[in-house]
């Protein structure tokens, strides 16, 4: 095992490596179709908390009440730089959380298997999370999924605190701050962490009380009633209605009738199962060789229990998330954030386990090695995958910017080329032959000319 000071080295050059990353990919994201809404809020005015908060409600009364769409609002209007920096602190705090929530502590970078554990994290947040292109490195995918996902976590890990020990959590009225605080904007993240929280609590709840037979503190339930505020904010916002009959309901399709529901379970789950290929595989791998060991000795998982219940209340409750969405419409595909990132914390508290039970075998050095070669490919390919896109789009860009100049008001360009065949960590959003869709009307705008389309 390497030495505390190695160990310590590595966490740093995991951290460092990780932030670079996020930065580029940051950088080279082209305009998109969200992209151009907030955009062009930016050029509208610079930063102001009074437009800025005018336009945060007229989003909350006709279109997107998620706290994520505010902070893309004020990111915007702050100018791309503020998204590059906040960004790759914001995707590697994420996976913190999730270290935090699979280990009920925080990562110690002198200790070697959570140096292993968090770089771990850090492969599933960037390799198998929804649609990572979309929900991590364009600004209004970000903020109104993996940053939303990042306040949700964090409002849970204060939470988890309580299944180690209270004195975990902040003392006081920083504890009552934290969880009021948190509650509320957990509720108005997104619909789908709104029944993935109730059942994470839930499980708590009954844990809390049933197996260690301790009475819940009042800040317990504060947070709760904090949490219920936040959703009914968003649950019962004007912009929710108008958005679900809109022609366009934010590329999901309404369902209506137990049939349409039904149907659709099938669906949910496999879009869930696209994006979960390698930590499905990790997590059975790990479920198979725990489950081996317990044949043989089960005394050794009674100082794992609280680990081992939360990968199975990750997991279970990951799949519960997936499926909410059969209440009201198939999503799009990176409304599936949170689940798949609260698959992978099911998976790494399962490793975590692994790791420390002594007599497992065979270890799990030969499937992490599996893992990391396919995930590190995965994170190869994005990067190489983004940077042709961006090359793609300085490359339209100087020609939409010719044509300008050149007076003309009604511009053709060539649709953009995939650059490799497996470049399926993208989700990309062209401008298309009809200069009256969304994406190029406000693409048009943004330019300043009178109509784009794809030759």
């Amino acid at each position: 095992m390497p030495s505390p000071r190695a160990s310590r080295l590595w966490f740093w050059a995991i951290i460092l490596a990780s932030l670079l990353y996020v930065a580029l990919l940051s950088w080279w994201s082209p305009f998109t179709s969200d992209t151009y809404h907030h955009a062009l809020t930016g050029m509208e005015h610079r930063f102001s908390f009074t437009l800025v908060w005018e336009r945060c409600v007229d989003s909350y009364m006709t279109w997107n009440p998620r706290i994520g769409e505010y902070l893309a609002f004020a990111v915007a209007t702050a100018g791309k730089w503020l998204f590059i920096l906040l960004n790759p602190l914001v995707q590697v705090g994420l996976a913190l959380m999730m270290f935090y929530l699979a280990a009920g502590r925080r990562v110690n970078p002198r200790f070697s298997p959570d140096v292993r554990l968090f770089g771990l994290g850090l492969l599933l947040l960037f390799t198998c999370t929804a649609r990572p292109g979309v929900t991590i490195y364009w600004l209004s995918g970000a903020t109104n999924y993996s940053w939303a996902a990042a306040l949700w976590l964090g409002f849970l890990c204060l939470y988890r605190g309580l299944a180690e020990t209270e004195n975990q959590a902040p003392s006081g009225w920083r504890r009552w701050a934290a969880v009021l605080v948190l509650g509320f904007l957990a509720g108005m993240t997104n619909e789908n962490n709104i029944p993935g929280t109730w059942l994470l609590l839930g499980i708590l709840f009954l844990f809390v009380r049933v197996v260690r037979r301790k009475k819940l503190p009042l800040w317990f339930y504060g947070g709760l009633a904090a949490h219920v505020a936040g959703s009914c904010c968003i649950l019962f916002a004007p912009g929710v209605s108008a958005r679900m009959n809109s022609a366009a309901p934010g590329c999901a399709v309404p369902l209506s009738g137990i049939p349409d529901r039904l149907e659709s379970v099938p669906v949910l789950l496999a879009r869930m199962h696209e994006y979960l290929a390698l930590p499905l595989l990790l997590g059975l791998a790990a479920a198979w060789v725990l489950w081996k060991h317990s044949g043989r000795d089960r005394k050794a998982f009674l100082p794992w229990r609280t680990e081992m219940g939360t990968a199975a209340a990750c997991i279970m409750t990951a799949y519960a998330m997936a499926l909410s969405f059969c209440a009201a419409v198939i999503p799009a595909d990176h409304a599936m954030f949170s689940a798949t990132v609260l698959f992978g914390t099911g998976v790494m508290a399962l490793i975590h386990v692994w790791y420390g039970l002594p007599g497992a075998v065979p270890r799990p050095r030969i499937f992490i090695v599996f893992f990391l070669v396919f995930s590190s490919a995965c994170v190869a390919s994005t990067l190489y995958d983004h940077l042709l896109m961006y090359r793609q789009h300085r490359e339209r860009v100087n020609m939409i910017l010719e044509q300008k100049k050149a007076g003309i008001r009604d511009l053709s360009v060539p649709p953009f080329v995939r650059p490799s065949p497996w470049c399926s960590f993208i989700f990309w959003v062209d401008l298309s032959e009809s200069p009256e869709d969304y994406v190029n009307r406000g693409a048009a705008s943004y330019y300043g000319i009178r109509s784009i389309r794809t030759k």
